[in-house]
C-alpha cells in the first residue's frame, strides 16, 4: 500500500526479519523515502545475550544494516535503550560501527521501567550481573530524578542531571566524528514492553 501511494515509510527495529523486504524498501527508497533505524544498544556479544537472549546479536543487526544500506536505503542506528551503568561506554564504538556499516543517523534513548516492566527488568539484571545490579539501579535513579521512570509525554526518552547531560554530550560528539546525523526518535516510536515471548526486555 505505501509502495502504491509512494507513501514514506520509517522503520524502527532490532529485528534482522526486515531484511525480507529489502526489495520493497529499496523501490520504496526510489520512488518516494523509506528509512530503517536498527536498535543495538549493545556492543559486547555477552552483554547483549544476556539482557536479549532472544533478539539477533549486534554482529547480525550490523549486517543487515550493511544490507539494506548497499540496497540504496537510508539506514540509522539507534541506541536504544541507554542503561545507565551497563551501556554508555558502548556509545563511541557503536556509532564507529554503524557508521562503517553504512548508517547516516543515530539517535539515543533512556531506558523505560513502567511499572509493569521494573520488576521484570530487576529481576534479569540481578540474574545477568550480580555484581553490578546495585550500581546499574543505582545510576537510573540518578538520572531520573531519584525515580523508576517518567511517563510525561517529550521526558520519558531522556534523563537529566549532570550524569545524563555527560552521556548526551558523549553522544553528540562522536555522532559529529562519525558524520551521522543525531536526532530524536518520534516520541511514541520506542515503548519498553516485557516482551517475555520474545525472550528480551526491550525494542
Amino acid at each position: 500500500m505505501c509502495l502504491e501511494r509512494r507513501n514514506p515509510v520509517c522503520v524502527i527495529t532490532k529485528g534482522a526479519l526486515v531484511r525480507r523486504d529489502v526489495d520493497v524498501l529499496a523501490l520504496l527508497a526510489r520512488r518516494a523515502e523509506a528509512e530503517v533505524s536498527i536498535t543495538i544498544p549493545f556492543l559486547d556479544e555477552t552483554v547483549a545475550r544476556k539482557v536479549e537472549p532472544g533478539a539477533p546479536t549486534p554482529a547480525k543487526r550490523f549486517e543487515t544494516m550493511r544490507a539494506l544500506a548497499d540496497a540504496g536505503i537510508r539506514v540509522g542506528i539507534g541506541i536504544a535503550p541507554l542503561v545507565p551503568g551497563l551501556n554508555e561506554s558502548d556509545v563511541p564504538e557503536l556509532l564507529k560501527r554503524a557508521k562503517e556499516s553504512g548508517a547516516s543517523s543515530a539517535f539515543m534513548t533512556l531506558l523505560r521501567l513502567p511499572r509493569e516492566v521494573l520488576p521484570v527488568f530487576q529481576e534479569r539484571i540481578a540474574q545477568a550481573f550480580p555484581d553490578r545490579a546495585k550500581h546499574i539501579e543505582s545510576a537510573i535513579l540518578d538520572v531520573r530524578g531519584g525515580r523508576w521512570n517518567d511517563a510525561r509525554f517529550g521526558a520519558r526518552m531522556r534523563g537529566s542531571g549532570a550524569r545524563w547531560e555527560a552521556v548526551e554530550r558523549l553522544f553528540e560528539i562522536h555522532c559529529r566524528r562519525c558524520g551521522l546525523t543525531g536526532s530524536r526518535p518520534p516520541a511514541a516510536s520506542i515503548e519498553s514492553s516485557p516482551a517475555t515471548r520474545q525472550g528480551t526486555l526491550f525494542p
